[in-house]
């Protein structure tokens, strides 16, 4: 599978040693995924068009030997009696199975980077790599020794239901799913152990980031941002001809604006 990764300049150190940045999954700031405070379930209200439905469900189901007892009149008097007892068992029909979401708790030795389906994602650009001055990584994650046995590498699935904790989609359905609102991200998630990492390290704001190395050849292509600076280019052009990982070299790619549409164009530079 071909994934690409938005990187900010100060992440060069992705392809000058060739490892992967993985962040704690406990440390994303996603409500969903976190169970934040949520409003209760709309209460079940039920007509009395619904009550006297039921009870003609109910007379209908009736045995042969008692409707011969009794009169539908007669069946409805003695129903109003009961109409507590009737209306929750009707209540418990419409809501189903409880519904449990996933445990946060689980996700606590677990690291995460995020890959993207396109290069020219206006939107990730201006999110992921620094207003358009970063780069992209082409890698290609079907090359030998990129995988690890215990990692799960799948496109995330946006939509309006939220996944419950006994949603198909195993494991860490609240990992892999998000609002529909995010669908413009085509966003394809990398779950790891943290104990698999090979060095990590602590930020300025205190949180951990944890090294993956990545076999270099996995890198397809990089490409720059409309915005990058010439030290960033410099930098990069510098890793791509001297550095011998990457020998004999790889494309290096730069983005350009559409001069009609919000558009970008990838093209190879001189």
């Amino acid at each position: 599978m071909k994934v690409y990764l938005y990187l900010n300049p100060l992440q060069l150190d992705v392809l000058r040693h060739a490892r992967l940045h993985l962040s704690e999954v406990a440390d994303l700031l996603d409500p969903y995924q976190n169970n934040a405070r949520m409003i209760q379930r709309q209460a079940i209200r039920i007509s009395e068009a619904d009550f006297q439905k039921e009870l003609k469900r109910q007379f209908k189901a009736l045995p042969p030997q008692l409707k011969g007892l009794m009169t539908w009149e007669i069946f409805q008097v003695e129903a109003q009696k009961k109409r507590p007892k009737i209306e929750q068992q009707m209540k418990k029909g419409r809501q189903g199975k409880p519904a449990i979401l996933p445990n946060p708790e689980s996700y606590q030795e677990l690291a995460i980077a995020r890959f993207f389906a396109r290069p020219d994602n206006p939107l990730l650009w201006d999110r992921w790599a620094d207003q358009h001055r970063g780069l992209v990584l082409e890698l290609d994650t079907s090359y030998p020794g990129f995988n690890s046995k215990k990692q799960v590498l799948r496109p995330v699935v946006y939509g309006k239901p939220r996944p419950q904790a006994d949603h198909p989609v195993k494991p860490f359905p609240a990992l892999f799913h998000r609002p529909a609102e995010y669908a413009a991200e085509e966003e394809i998630r990398l779950i790891r152990p943290i104990d698999e990492a090979k060095s990590s390290k602590p930020l300025t704001n205190g949180k951990l980031v944890h090294f993956y190395n990545f076999p270099p050849k996995a890198v397809l292509s990089i490409t720059l941002g409309v915005n990058a600076s010439d030290e960033t280019r410099e930098q990069v052009s510098r890793i791509l001809n001297y550095d011998v990982k990457y020998k004999p070299g790889r494309p290096l790619r730069e983005t350009l604006l559409d001069p009609d549409t919000f558009k970008l164009h990838i093209r190879g530079t001189l």
